[in-house]
């Protein structure tokens, strides 16, 4: 078998390993480079995707076997691409993969996050739920702050150039024979930070606030009926998307 990526070398084991030998050395190198124990870690990060795709390879049969007889050329031309992100390894495997592994399959998250959603309990006469109504209500949220955009730093505060990288928005790290080099985890690949955090957010990025909104409730709705109000929940990180709300509806029982 020739290959440009040795699947039984990264997981330490010799071709013609047993499904068994191949999950237990699966789960100890998961363990080992998972980015919860390795955070802001390159190297450790492009391991845990190497590890997991030669897991991911060589624990499926029909995979397995086309790749013992074809090497990783022989993968590439079925399509197979691997992980190239570390949201890929952890979408690919469920999370009760990895609860049996010992390892968390939902905790991290690389990029910033969206924003979390929000339920609401809405209680509703009888009359308002058989005739419909328009509600007043108000929530407490999470925007993103208007003063900095999100960033967490004071706009007029001084650029300073990234001690990570010196600049240039890329770190480099070495272990070994191995090396990886992407965005810079301390500027986010700008090359530059402020020096000054935000003071509307101190230095969040969000805030809370109080929020009014309308909701239309369409007539006959049903009790515990859940309405979904798109992005109208919390604000995500970075000024990425914002969650939804959820108006969960109570119909007040009818009083002697």
């Amino acid at each position: 078998m020739t290959s440009s990526r040795d699947y039984y070398g990264i997981l330490g084991l010799k071709e013609g390993a047993s499904s068994k030998d191949i999950k237990k050395r699966f789960r100890k190198l998961a363990l080992k480079y998972h980015p919860d124990r390795n955070p802001r870690d390159p190297i450790a990060e492009e391991m845990f995707k190497l590890v997991a795709e030669a897991y991911h390879v060589l624990s499926d049969q029909k995979r397995r076997h086309l790749y013992d007889h074809k090497g990783h050329a022989g993968l590439k031309e079925r399509g197979y691409r691997g992980f190239k992100r570390t949201e890929d390894v952890l979408r690919t495997f469920s999370s009760e993969f990895f609860d049996f592994l010992g390892i968390a399959g939902t905790g991290y998250q690389r990029h910033p996050s969206r924003g979390a959603d929000i339920c609401f309990q809405l209680e509703l006469s009888r009359e308002e739920a058989t005739n419909g109504a328009r509600k007043s209500i108000q929530i407490n949220i999470m925007e993103t702050c208007p003063q900095c955009q999100g960033n967490g730093v004071r706009p007029s505060s001084t650029l300073q150039s990234c001690s990570w990288c010196g600049g240039s928005g890329t770190h480099t790290a070495t272990s070994g024979i191995f090396t990886a080099t992407g965005e810079c985890p301390k500027c986010n690949g700008k090359g530059s930070l402020r020096s000054l955090s935000c003071d509307s957010c101190n230095g969040q990025g969000r805030r809370e606030v109080k929020k009014d909104l309308q909701v239309d409730i369409p007539p006959g709705i049903q009790n515990n009926t859940r309405l979904k109000i798109s992005r109208e929940g919390d604000g995500g990180e970075l000024n990425h998307d914002s969650g939804d709300l959820y108006v969960n509806i109570q119909i007040k029982s009818n009083t002697a």
